[in-house]
């Protein structure tokens, strides 16, 4: 007579498999979203800015044509023939709505009180979130 031995160790092992992997999995997953979110943390505005010159009032605009709103922060870099001006946001800013950020509709102004700016290299960079949002050459001419 043979006799049948059954063995139930088999299963405890597949079961003990099962739950490290589930464990390795959980943990990769939550290790992978933290640094994904240290690495991607704050994203670019999306934005489109339009820059004009008046040059009989030595003024220069840039108007918030569309996207989100920029806060008063966002650095503005104005080059007139060899001269840069930096100034944020909030000191350039016709704000009509008054809420301090920078909306749709909504014009930057700089007035050039220097001489005519007339033949002079007129460029605007706006920078925000450490990622420039224009680079635009206004007006080709003289850097002196």
């Amino acid at each position: 007579m043979i006799k049948k031995i059954h063995s139930k160790q088999a299963v405890s092992e597949v079961i003990g498999v099962v739950l490290l992997l589930g464990i390795t999995i959980t943990l990769f997953a939550v290790l992978n979203l933290n640094v994904t979110q240290s690495i991607f943390g704050s994203s670019i505005p999306l934005v489109n800015l339009v820059g004009t010159i008046d040059k009989t009032q030595n003024m220069i605009y840039i108007e918030h044509n569309g996207g989100e709103s920029l806060k008063g922060t966002t650095k503005i870099i104005i080059a007139i023939g060899s001269n840069n001006y930096q100034k944020n946001t909030s000191d350039l800013l016709i704000d009509t709505n008054h809420d301090s950020q920078w909306n749709l509709g909504e014009n930057l102004q700089f007035n050039f009180t220097g001489t005519n700016i007339i033949g002079k290299y007129i460029g605007v960079t706006i920078i925000d979130s450490n990622a420039i949002l224009l680079s635009v050459v206004l007006q080709q001419g003289t850097r002196s």
